[in-house]
């Protein structure tokens, strides 16, 4: 046999090889569109408001001016706007940074914030919120002077509330959580 009756053999086979091994050369197929429709992500949101501070005497007060002297107490009371929109959106809503000393003698003074919601209602670090807790909030901070205060401590001592805060964040859906 000569070299192109070789070739055309082992193309042959090759040809033959390729249409048998892989399969049919036609099938049938059919499609069908979804009808799952779409989902909208819900939100998780919270705006702090405007603040005021006061003093023992309910007055209020500009605090980078103002001197506190033993048996006062500041208080500062701040809105906070939570949106928690989806229907497993459970959130916690906590303090941050409530721990600082930052001049006064620990002894000397107590500082103290909450978080109450648009009832009065007191909320914990730990009390899961979900859509039905969407709304009005409100921050309070509470600095207490001791009138105890013995001789002349945390005379010029400086209390930095900068670092106070609130942080609103999303839990994990839990089934016993959400309504």
């Amino acid at each position: 046999m000569n070299k192109m009756a070789k070739g055309a053999i082992a193309t042959g086979v090759g040809i033959i090889l390729l249409a048998g091994g892989g399969g049919t050369l036609a099938t049938w197929n059919q499609t069908a569109e979804g009808t799952q429709g779409k989902v909208v992500a819900g939100d998780l949101n919270m705006v702090a408001g405007t603040g005021v501070w006061k003093n023992a005497k309910n007055q209020t007060v500009t605090i980078s001016s103002y001197k506190v002297v033993p048996g006062d107490v500041l208080t500062y009371t701040q809105p906070l706007t939570v949106t928690l929109e989806g229907d497993l959106m459970v959130a916690k809503l906590s303090l941050k940074g409530t721990s600082a000393n930052n001049g006064f003698v620990p002894a000397d003074f107590t500082a103290v914030t909450t978080l109450t919601d648009a009832a009065g209602v007191a909320v914990s670090a730990n009390t899961p919120l979900n859509k039905d807790h969407d709304g009005a909030f409100t921050a309070t901070t509470k600095f207490t002077f001791d009138v105890n205060t013995a001789a002349r401590s945390s005379v010029n001592g400086e209390y930095n509330f900068a670092d106070i805060g609130y942080k609103l964040e999303q839990q994990v859906p839990d089934a016993t959580l959400v309504p």
